[in-house]
């Protein structure tokens, strides 16, 4: 009976030690779904291309995997090389390394170069309808199956599937779900059982598999053996050699296959075949014939993610690829590192809380967990159950905190358990009771703090408490604390904010707190220092020590070592393999150190300085773990906890083989653009993995390139150090799978990349040749071709330069001498300009009293044909004189044009007969032609007749006696057209294109008459009257001159258009006389009493004698030589008009005026300007000055003695009509501002005294600022009434306005306005008004009515 117990015994322990071992042994599988990127969690086939890339067909899309993400490829609309189909069912590679996709459009075939697909669209049917399965036989024929029963085949060379005809009617087969290729016969697996199809007869021979006709999903080939899926039938394994079945199904009383309806099969490298079924994974080992399953579990990490398995897939690295039905992808490899787990919600056993606090293992192998916020969970290892204990408010034997951080155990199987805020707890596991310690400030021998989180058991059985507030020792027998602040020596610690303590091999004590580290010696009770005083300012997190007895610290700034005989510790700054992170928990393991950080978990080896970090990739709860949260158990198994539970593992189980990687590169992507082969960058001929050389233009400034080794096993810990040469000095590492450079310099440059897995293997080195090209201008050829341009510019520019010294010294030369002609001309211009404004003065003396003369009656008729023929020649050269001006007004551009209407034949016709006195003279034969009898248009008559005028004058000068002059006159479009011909001399040809220059003679003879100016004015006038003049001539045959004018009015618009009114030619003949109008002489006297006072200033004393005896008869007249003089005489006599000329010498005529109109005395006196410039702009500048009247010599002394006659009549009636008025309006009666001002003032002064009687003409002139004589002229000329005649009728006016509003008495106005009675009021009423004021407002009011 006990050896029957004892091998009972045995045997369950052995089992137990099977199932325990099969926990860590067992397969894990690794979930990869939408979440990481799949298009959709339906997967119908897997495949591997040549480079590694894994491809996964979806129901939604196919999907390119890198190890690190996913790209997707769909149809795209009206883009060919698209994906044709998205829902993809069959992938395979050919024997090129082509990836061929089979979904519901037809099938597709990838381009590695180009990125891109080749569609071939097939016949399909109504229904359901998708390619199934695709594969290839050993002549490279492609064939293909539908899963509406078709065949396909595509022939080498040719561009389009073949549909291949097949009894299959006669065998009932409908769909076909597989084609292999298998002893040279196409394999199908169909709807009805599996057959083999002849390739070239197209004959189906049927494999009898059962009695039944299953549906078959899939074959396996192992030589003559098949595997054949089926649906409801299990797998049916046939032998060729002996035809014998051997059926796997599913047998719920032993154990068997999942389930009968399987999905695919495969084979992996140990030999065990892979079942996919609707209800999980079957792998048959066939050594043991044995099954083992795997479903999908909720909750529990690591299994496969659904039951139903659509497809298996074995890749390079042997990994093994399940497709799901809505659950992704599948991933296993023997030797893909998978840590346990043990958490909140994953079945049982399962924790009471995911964060985890502490972990601690008792002397029964057992491990107790603290929480974060549900206190202490109790894992037996043995039974794999989990055990709970929390604070309970109504429970004080419960524990006091559910935050637990620390864990111990005494002597008596008792657990010490450190809480935050709830002190020391001592639980009794079998009781379940718990004892609380807590701070009690009125017992010494309480505990230091009741934040504890640390506790230690020594190798003497004594207990450490490590509180936030100093260090206690517990003494269990007396439930006492001792507390440590001090030692012996009276020495403290480093900090009392305790944060773990910790026991070596020699029996010291290490002390972490928030301030670093002390040594603590518990038999003598000491501190030591360490370090030369303290670990800096770091908080210590954890503390231990490895096989070689380092002392190793774990802190929130990283890794430290304790260096004995230098009593001083090693950081990261010292060592470049140590970790700069915060370090939560450090356990040693042979030769090397495991280390719980933020960032995962690293495995470091400080001899050799190689690090593997892990992370959720490889099973871990999460890369962020927290403090205190591990352990080592006694059987080595390492546990870390984190916040989302606890991995744990056996170190030896953490091993992976060395892999062979091979680094190959993938893409090549210029300014976020793939390239593809023979695209428009020009820059890949085939794919980037079989070049060894890029040539990237300068245009694309920024490109990548993306490589990868294709580890699936642990791709997250392959790293990748590269360098591209004279750019990268040291080799820089990644985890990406790609590397980008921009803007990198014209030149060339060797990339070079290498991969690194985890156990430090090492690809080879993969070179790359990278030559960046210059841009264009930067290029050898362009350098030569701009060299060589550079030189022909320069020879060229030399030439042209050489050229261009001499045109410019050649112009300067030419313009030297234009200069001088125009000098010249300039000269002569002012010259003639200046006399004739010189000749002017002389002309009014001779003009005047030739005049005067001609008015008088004469003795006899000869004298007076004489005065006549004076006169007449005085006119003319006064027309002479005026035609010079007028000439320097073409020339500076300052003549307008003035048009009327008129006709133009009989104008010309006048000038005409006014030279044939001259012909008859000259006995020249004389004529005139018009083609019209009348022509009227708008034009200028003053130019024209000097045009005419000039031409027949030169007509007549260079034609001799008994010669000919004809003038003709004809219109011709819109043009009229004048010419004038004679039989003279003529001009030569080399002379004739200069006629129109100024005085510019032929034969030493001026083209002129007169004038000195002739043709050159004749045709400024001609181009101001926008027409044209043009000569044509022989030397001794005579000349002809056209001018054409321009007869349309819009040629006009721009014009001054003035009315049309009588002419009077101005050219004057022998025979001719003006018989102008006498001009009577009104010498009328102003004043009888006071003659007019008039004043005459000029610098010629001529002018001044003549016109003081012409005017002296009528007028006081006064000269002055200049304007100065003239001002002086001003302020000695008043005067009544001053005539001025405009320019003297000292005072010009213009400031003279203006400082005569500026000056309040004397801005009331009329003023008449004389000068000899008649430019219209002089004439409007000296009335702007304030002159009255404006007339140019030489003049007419009666037409002037008129106009100063008619100026003192407007002023002596303006005056008899304000004398009369009733109001005083200073703008009706002032000529200027500045005498307007004076009478606004005059009024303003006499208002505001209207009530003083006293105010007398003295008070006036002082208040307005002048003398009582100038005050009484000033008044006197403006209004021609006395300064108190002016103060009286202001009174007057508001004594009338006073009387109107009828509010006050006659005697109340009396005083209002200033007079000292009521009796002098009426008197003085009377004389100015004719009436009394009674009658006066009586008047009034009947003048209303």
């Amino acid at each position: 009976m006990k050896r029957t117990i004892i091998l009972f015994a045995f045997f369950y322990m052995t089992l137990f030690a099977s199932k325990s071992y099969a926990q860590v042994q067992d397969r894990y599988f690794r979930t990869i779904s939408v979440d990481k990127g799949l298009s959709q969690s339906s997967v119908f086939a897997i495949q591997q291309d040549t480079l590694g890339f894994i491809w996964i067909g979806t129901q939604d899309g196919l999907n390119r995997y890198d190890s690190k993400g996913f790209k997707v490829y769909r149809p795209i609309k009206n883009v060919k090389n698209s994906l044709q189909s998205y829902y993809i069912r069959s992938l395979f590679t050919d024997h090129k390394g082509q990836l061929w996709i089979g979904g519901n459009q037809g099938i597709s075939v990838y381009n590695y170069n180009t990125d891109s697909f080749a569609n071939y669209p097939l016949p399909r049917n109504i229904g359901e309808w998708y390619i199934s399965a695709i594969t290839e036989d050993n002549q490279h024929r492609i064939w293909a199956s539908s899963i509406a029963g078709d065949v396909f085949v595509l022939y080498p060379n040719e561009k389009n599937f073949v549909p291949i005809k097949f009894n299959a009617s006669s065998h009932e087969i409908k769909k076909i779900a597989y084609i292999g290729i298998w002893q040279k016969q196409i394999l199908l697996g169909t709807d009805v059982g599996l057959f083999q199809l002849n390739p070239n007869s197209h004959q189906l021979t049927k494999i009898n598999l059962t009695s039944k006709k299953p549906y078959i999903n899939d074959v396996f080939i192992e030589g003559k053996k098949l595997w054949v899926a089926t649906e409801g039938e299990g797998v049916i394994k046939y032998n060729a050699e002996n035809r014998t079945l051997t059926s796997l199904l599913h047998n719920t009383a032993s154990n068997s296959i999942a389930d009968n309806n399987i999905r695919c099969i495969n084979k992996d490298t140990e030999g065990n075949l892979w079942f996919g079924t609707f209800k999980g994974l079957s792998i048959y080992n066939l050594k043991n014939n044995s099954f083992s399953n795997y479903s999908h579990q909720i909750s529990q990490p690591y299994t496969i993610s659904q039951n139903s398995v659509r497809c298996i897939f074995k890749d390079k690295q042997n990994g093994i690829w399940l497709g799901t039905y809505y659950g992704g992808l599948n991933y296993y490899h023997k030797n893909d590192i998978k840590f346990n787990l043990l958490s909140q919600n994953l079945g049982n056993p399962s924790l009471n809380d995911e964060v985890i606090g502490v972990i601690k293992q008792d002397s029964k192998g057992n491990f107790w967990i603290g929480s974060n916020d549900k206190g202490l969970n109790y894992w037996n290892k043995n039974s794999n159950t989990i055990r709970y204990f929390s604070n309970s408010e109504n429970n004080p034997n419960s524990l006091s905190s559910n935050n637990i951080k620390a864990i111990e155990f005494d002597g008596n199987g008792n657990v010490l358990v450190g809480t935050h805020n709830g002190g020391l707890n001592i639980l009794n596991p079998n009781t379940g009771l718990v004892q609380r310690f807590l701070h009690d400030e009125n017992n010494p021998n309480s505990i230091a703090g009741n934040l504890v989180y640390s506790l230690l058991k020594d190798s003497k059985d004594r207990i450490w408490v490590g509180t936030r507030s100093g260090l206690d020792q517990f003494h269990p027998e007396t439930k006492t604390f001792t507390h440590i602040h001090l030692d012996k020596a009276g020495k403290r610690p480093a900090s009392d904010d305790i944060t773990f303590l910790f026991e070596d091999s020699k029996k010291r004590i290490w002390i972490g707190s928030t301030n670093g580290v002390t040594l603590f010696y518990p038999e003598t009770q000491l501190f030591g220092n360490i370090g030369h005083g303290k670990l800096s300012d770091d908080i210590v997190n954890c503390i231990t020590e490895d096989k070689k007895h380092r002392i190793w610290i774990g802190t929130r700034e990283g890794l430290r070592l304790y260096d004995e005989a230098q009593e001083s510790f090693i950081s990261f700054k010292a060592r470049k393999d140590f970790f700069k992170e915060t370090i939560y928990g450090i356990i040693p393991d042979e030769d090397n150190l495991w280390i719980s950080t933020n960032t995962g978990l690293i495995k470091f080896n400080p001899d050799k300085g190689s690090v593997q970090t892990f992370d959720e990739s490889d099973g871990l709860q999460n890369k962020q773990f927290n403090d205190y949260a591990f352990c080592k158990a006694k059987d080595g198994m390492l546990l870390f906890g984190g916040i989302k539970g606890i991995s744990y593992f056996y170190p030896s189980m953490i091993k992976q083989s060395p892999l062979p990687l091979k680094l190959s590169f993938t893409a090549l992507e210029v300014l976020n653009k793939t390239v593809a082969v023979d695209d428009e960058t020009d820059i890949l001929e085939q794919h980037i993995d079989q070049i060894k050389k890029l040539e990237i233009g300068p245009e694309y400034k920024q490109f990548s390139i993306f490589y990868n080794t294709f580890n699936y096993i642990s791709s997250n810990r392959t790293y990748y150090f590269y360098k591209l040469e004279d750019v990268d000095k040291d080799w820089q590492r990644t985890d990406e799978l790609k590397v980008s450079y921009s803007n990198l310099p014209a030149g060339k440059y060797n990339f070079q990349i290498k991969a690194v897995g985890p156990n430090g293997e090492m690809s080879t080195v993969r070179n790359l040749q990278i030559v960046i090209l210059p841009p264009w201008y930067k290029t050898i050829w362009f350098s030569l071709l701009l060299l060589a341009i550079i030189g022909t510019a320069v020879y060229i520019g030399f030439k042209i330069i050489k050229e261009r010294i001499q045109a410019v010294q050649q112009l300067k030369l030419e313009r030297i001498e234009k200069e001088r002609v125009s000098y010249i001309n300039q000269i002569k211009m002012d010259f003639f300009t200046n006399v004739s404004h010189e000749l002017r003065t002389p002309l009014t003396l001779i003009l005047a009293p030739l005049e005067e003369l001609l008015k008088m009656p004469f003795a006899d008729k000869v004298t007076k044909k004489k005065h006549e023929l004076m006169f007449i020649n005085t006119k003319r050269l006064y027309n002479l004189v005026d035609q010079l001006f007028e000439f320097r007004k073409t020339e500076m551009g300052t003549r307008p044009l003035k048009v009327g209407k008129s006709d133009i034949v009989r104008f010309t016709q006048e000038i005409f007969e006014s030279f044939k006195p001259l012909s008859e003279k000259n006995n020249i034969h004389y004529t005139f032609h018009s083609a019209e009898t009348q022509l009227v248009f708008l034009f200028d008559k003053d130019a024209m007749e000097k045009i005419l005028f000039n031409l027949l004058s030169n007509a007549f000068k260079y034609t001799n006696e008994g010669q000919s002059i004809h003038v003709e006159l004809l219109k011709k479009n819109d043009l009229v057209q004048i010419k004038v011909a004679d039989t003279g001399v003529g001009i030569s040809a080399e002379n004739l294109s200069k006629v129109f220059d100024r005085f510019y003679q032929v034969n030493n003879r001026e083209m002129n008459l007169g004038s000195g100016v002739g043709l050159a004015f004749t045709k400024r006038l001609v181009e101001l009257h926008h027409g044209e003049i043009s000569a044509e001539s022989a030397e001794e045959q005579g000349s002809t001159f056209t001018v054409a004018i321009p007869i349309l009015d819009q040629v006009y618009k721009n014009d001054q258009q003035i009315e049309e009114s009588l002419y009077d030619l101005s050219i004057v003949t022998d025979n001719e006389l003006d018989n102008e109008n006498e001009i009577e002489e009104e010498n009328e006297v102003i004043d009888n009493n006071q003659p007019v006072k008039l004043l005459i200033v000029d610098d010629n004393k001529e002018i001044l004698d003549y016109l003081q005896n012409y005017f002296s008869k009528t007028y006081d007249v006064k000269v002055a030589y200049n304007g100065q003089m003239a001002l002086d005489l001003l302020e000695i006599n008043p005067f009544d008009l001053i005539i001025s000329d405009v320019m003297m010498p000292e005072l010009d005529g213009l400031h003279f005026c203006k400082r005569i109109k500026q000056n309040i005395n004397t801005s009331h006196i009329p003023l008449i300007l004389l000068t000899a410039r008649n430019e219209t702009s002089q004439q409007i500048k000296g009335l702007e000055m304030g002159a009255d009247d404006y007339v140019t010599k030489p003049f007419s002394t009666p037409l002037l003695a008129a106009k100063i006659t008619n100026l003192l009549r407007s002023r002596k009636r303006l005056k008899e009509y304000y004398s009369v008025g009733k109001e005083m309006v200073p703008e009706n009666i002032a000529f200027n501002t500045l005498d307007e001002e004076f009478l606004k003032d005059a009024i303003r002064i006499v208002e505001d005294h209207l009530a003083d009687s006293e105010f007398t003409v003295d008070h006036f002139s002082r208040e307005i600022g002048m003398s009582r004589s100038n005050l009484y002229i000033k008044l006197k000329a403006i209004t021609g009434e006395s300064a108190m005649d002016f103060i009286k009728r202001i009174r007057f006016k508001k004594a009338v306005e006073l009387m109107q509003s009828k509010r006050y008495t006659i005697a109340q106005i009396t005083y209002m306005c200033g007079f000292n009675s009521p009796s002098y009021f009426s008197t003085a009423f009377k004389q100015h008004y004719g009436c009394m004021p009674s009658e006066y407002l009586a008047r009034l009011e009947n003048t209303k009515e």
